[in-house]
């Protein structure tokens, strides 16, 4: 599961530049582009009301086909009207913003049986020695109850506000799950042993003074069987269809939801003769 902020924050102020620096800019070929110029296949990413599911058989029946052709055609889409409480997120928002204002050392990781782990912009870099515009934290998450009491400290709402998020995207991911599964032709509880949200991964991108000569990460597939993003109000996230980048727009309290590797593989297995 991921998370996106786009807050202005004083971290370790690596950020705080008036252009950016010669070792965060990508080749050419590798940069966003500008936004602008794109064209209109954002407008074409599929957005899901999950509240039709509660009007009737009809209707969910409609939405399942309405997920399944997402799937085979952008390999994702966006779920609105889907139950979670948007007070837990903008809760959730708000812990994290704090994290990450917090000086450094506060935020070092401090080793795996901690359960999570902190890396800043000076820890990613390419081949080419790139370093992306983005810090990040990745949380264990299972045994939510194991893991989170080895999850900082500070700020001190942070394990109490963070294992109740992840508690609505487990309930949220196995809805979804089981819907793409009903469509598949399997039991609605196919994939229930082992749909646990494994991992949280939150990134920062601080403010850019030209974000169309960096990135914030690397393009890339996404390994497990469904991936929940929250953008947040900025719209940063782009996917490729038919050998084009687009940017996938944010909406309000809403999620986008990847389709993993695992996922695509047991799905064929799955609608093989």
């Amino acid at each position: 599961m991921a998370l996106l902020l786009d807050n202005n924050i004083n971290a370790s102020r690596w950020f705080d530049v008036d252009a950016v620096p010669e070792d965060y800019k990508f080749p050419h070929e590798f940069r966003p582009g500008n936004f602008e110029t794109e064209n209109n296949k954002q407008n074409s990413f599929p957005v899901i009301n999950l509240s039709n599911l509660d009007h009737s058989s009809e209707e969910k029946e409609e939405t399942i086909k309405k997920i399944l052709k997402s799937c085979q055609e952008f390999g994702g889409f966006q779920v609105i009207n889907h139950g979670f409480s948007e007070e837990v997120i903008k809760e959730t928002i708000s812990v994290l913003k704090e994290f990450f204002s917090q000086p450094v050392e506060e935020k070092v990781y401090k080793g795996k049986e901690n359960g999570w782990l902190y890396l800043s912009s000076t820890d990613y870099a390419n081949d080419d020695g790139v370093h992306l515009w983005r810090e990040n934290i990745k949380l264990s998450s299972h045994p939510l109850e194991d893991c989170m009491q080895r999850w900082p400290e500070k700020p001190s709402k942070y394990r109490e506000v963070m294992a109740t998020y992840l508690l609505g995207i487990r309930r949220l991911s196995s809805r979804i799950l089981e819907l793409i599964c009903e469509g598949l032709g399997l039991g609605a509880d196919y994939l229930k042993d082992v749909n646990e949200v494994q991992l949280l991964s939150a990134n920062n991108y601080p403010p850019c003074p030209n974000p169309s000569l960096t990135l914030g990460l690397l393009k890339h597939r996404d390994p497990s069987f469904i991936t929940l993003l929250y953008q947040g109000n900025i719209s940063g996230l782009q996917m490729m269809k038919d050998g084009e980048w687009f940017t996938v727009e944010a909406l309000s309290n809403a999620f986008v939801v990847n389709i993993g590797n695992q996922l695509e593989v047991c799905s064929k297995i799955n609608n093989n003769p």
